[in-house]
């Protein structure tokens, strides 16, 4: 297999081997390598002087801990906060509900009240024979009983009407 027909996935183009090929076959030269250019830096010196300008001295160690133990401690203390209002808001929150379920039974009650006052009145017989006396009702002078025939309607034991049963009992068999 010749190397110089062979696609390169990295360059995107034909791969050549050690050697360059020319149109007729013969080989080539080795391609010829050129270094890039390096341009030259200034060279720069550094002159001590008399300056103006003072250095500022660095932080003490322990202003860097006290920084620290500041930021932490503001930490600590906002969660804290934002914990007492999360449990501020949730006994809030009870407390209404417990207001509104209060109010609910109190009405309830009342309204149970004022059902047995009104179930009484409308179940005393006194006033039940006066409104049947004001619609022309009237108790009867006489009564008579009344035999009926025994029912022909059959029921299974879980109170199902059983239809052929009651065909039976209904003709006589």
């Amino acid at each position: 297999m010749n190397s110089a027909y062979s696609r390169s996935s990295r360059s995107g183009g034909y791969r050549t081997s050690r050697y360059e090929y020319g149109f007729d076959g013969s080989a080539a030269r080795a391609p010829r390598r050129v270094a890039p250019e390096i341009s030259e830096r200034p060279r720069i010196s550094v002159v001590p002087g008399q300056g103006n300008a003072q250095a500022e001295a660095p932080l003490p160690n322990h202003m860097y801990f006290l920084a620290k133990a500041v930021a932490v401690v503001l930490v600590v203390l906002a969660l804290i906060c934002g914990a007492r209002i999360a449990l501020t808001s949730a006994s809030l929150s009870a407390s209404l509900t417990s207001q509104e379920l209060s109010s609910q039974i109190d009405s309830s009650r009342t309204e149970g009240r004022t059902l047995e006052v009104t179930q009484s009145s409308l179940s005393n017989p006194t006033r039940i024979k006066s409104e049947a006396n004001a619609l022309g009702l009237a108790a009867p002078t006489k009564t008579k009983t009344l035999k009926l025939a025994p029912d022909v309607v059959q029921l299974d034991d879980a109170g199902n009407l059983v239809l052929a049963q009651s065909i039976r009992v209904a003709a006589g068999l």
